[in-house]
């Protein structure tokens, strides 16, 4: 399954626009801490902090961090 479609699906509640405005938002951080704070704080929570889904955000933030390194 496309990993874009699998974290819309499993993490934003099928929420297609709040994924692109989450994604839109980390890639104006100048680093990856900063992303992965934003994430682990600020959208996890809007979520029931992915409760469950723990395969899908490893996977989610590990492409982050790529992104950043």
């Amino acid at each position: 399954m496309n990993d874009r479609l699998a974290f819309i699906k499993h993490l934003f509640e099928t929420n297609t626009l709040e994924y692109q405005r989450v994604i839109s938002q980390i890639v104006t951080f100048s680093n990856w801490e900063e992303a992965q704070s934003f994430v682990v704080q600020i959208v996890k929570p809007d979520y029931n902090n992915w409760e469950g889904k723990e395969r899908y955000e490893a996977r989610f933030l590990k492409i982050i961090e790529n992104n950043f390194t």
